[in-house]
């Protein structure tokens, strides 16, 4: 190899040496202010929360004690909020059904919120949304117009499918019915009261099937004096018996 040669190799490597230089040195700058940059937008006093807005449909919560639940639990700046607790904060109160909380740029959060629609009340303890799930709210009493259901733990579902079920049937009576009370007892079987006070007895077994004959019975046999009749018995093979008031009692096969 010439000198001149050698003179060219030495200044290839000397400029890939500069290179790798250069590049070593960038990127340890960039790793540098990617640090100390995601330190400073992770401050929660940078890009401070400053604007909460609440929306939603509201009968029963209150939006100002939305905004003061969310408020009180900002701990943190735009990059580092914790939506979720957030989220979860609001999801414990007892109106409460869904929960959205979304950031706006650059100092705001937008918090949607879907409030519990009630369908029925669950006994004593609480009322039942539209999808069957239980929540217990302070002021139940004011829910005297839902249906009441009993029933086992982890009935609900049940209970209020078969409401709607029975409720719907009653529907093709050529007299409004309506029912105020359904029963599913530890032993499994149904009753159920309608609004005018008569209790239906079902149960355990072949409930559509006597339901069907209760339904068949009543505008048939006794259209003018429903009101006068204390409790209807279906829990025969193929008949029933019916108790008045005046404590008079017949049975129909």
């Amino acid at each position: 190899m010439d000198r001149k040669e050698k003179n060219s190799d030495n200044k290839i490597s000397s400029e890939v040496s500069i290179t790798k230089f250069v590049g070593g040195f960038f990127i340890i700058c960039f790793i540098i202010l990617f640090v100390y940059g995601g330190k400073h937008l992770l401050n929660p006093n940078t890009f401070p929360i400053k604007y909460v807005k609440v929306e939603g449909s509201f009968k029963h919560l209150s939006q100002v004690e939305l905004k003061k639940n969310v408020t009180s639990n900002i701990d943190g700046g735009f990059f580092n909020i914790n939506v979720d607790e957030i989220r979860l904060a609001l999801l414990s109160m007892p109106w409460v059904r869904e929960v959205i909380v979304k950031r706006a740029w650059p100092d705001s959060l937008k918090v949607i919120v879907y409030e519990q629609i009630p369908s029925a009340r669950w006994g004593n303890l609480g009322l039942l949304n539209q999808s069957g799930v239980f929540f217990s709210p302070s002021n139940i009493t004011i829910q005297d117009n839902l249906p009441l259901l009993f029933g086992p733990t982890n009935s609900e579902v049940r209970l209020l499918e078969q409401y709607r079920a029975m409720q719907k049937k009653l529907q093709s009576l050529p007299f409004r019915l309506n029912i105020s009370s359904v029963t599913l007892n530890d032993r499994r079987a149904w009753f159920f009261d309608l609004e005018n006070g008569i209790r239906v007895k079902i149960g355990r077994y072949a409930f559509d099937d006597r339901l069907d004959r209760f339904l068949k019975f009543i505008p048939t046999l006794i259209p003018d004096r429903i009101n006068e009749i204390e409790s209807i018995d279906l829990r025969y093979t193929n008949g029933l018996s019916v108790l008045w008031k005046n404590n008079f009692n017949i049975s129909s096969n």
